[in-house]
């Protein structure tokens, strides 16, 4: 597998480039959501709707969360732009026996207080109008069974809203949650599909 190495330089052009390019393509970006600080490692779950996915989570960890930012992705796509690698990006090769790898690395970082470990649960882009979201559950059943450490559980929906202008606005929902030693995947996906059409009806979504 292929390991994250964080550059400072890097990460904080990360930072630059994701609010520029969000400034560009949107009218604003609303932060919406609750969350308390313990100190303690993240593992956000959201939905995967748009190639924007990465600068939006960048821009929410940067605004509110403020953790050292990881992230897996396909091996063969990660190979094609190894400079993600400076700002988190891991690699996975999916049905691989070297996949077990990249589940340990995952507990790993979720074992330091300063990391922050982003899932895509659905593995794909899927369209913004995903209402039923189905998990692929092998790297969150992973992690709720071997994580021996606490850490904190969030949930993020990303929507947009064009009203009456030309750039649409885009909204970040987000929201921690409660889980225990008995939470598994299949919780966790009702959890989330109960958060996310929370997130539907605030903007106003039947």
């Amino acid at each position: 597998m292929i390991r994250g190495n964080h550059s400072k330089f890097w990460v904080n052009f990360s930072k630059y480039y994701s609010k520029v390019l969000i400034g560009f393509f949107f009218r604003g970006i609303k932060f919406i959501g609750q969350y308390e600080e313990k100190g303690l490692p993240i593992l956000i779950i959201s939905n995967h709707f748009s190639w924007f996915d990465g600068f939006i989570q960048i821009l929410l960890n940067n605004k509110v969360l403020k953790r050292r930012l990881n992230f897996m992705m396909l091996e063969k796509e990660l190979k094609k732009n190894m400079i993600l690698t400076k700002v988190g990006a891991c690699s996975i090769n999916k049905g691989k026996r070297s996949s077990i790898e990249s589940l340990d690395y995952a507990v790993e970082m979720l074992q330091d207080k300063e990391n922050l470990f982003l899932f895509f649960p659905q593995g794909k882009i899927k369209s913004i109008y995903t209402r039923d979201f189905v998990f692929e559950k092998g790297l969150l059943s992973y992690i709720l069974e071997n994580m021996e450490n606490e850490y904190q559980l969030i949930f993020n929906v990303n929507l947009i809203d064009y009203g009456a202008r030309r750039k649409p606005e885009m909204r970040v929902y987000y929201e921690t949650q409660t889980i225990n030693e008995n939470t598994n995947a299949d919780d966790v996906e009702q959890m989330f599909n109960q958060f996310a059409k929370a997130c539907f009806s605030k903007q106003g979504v039947k």
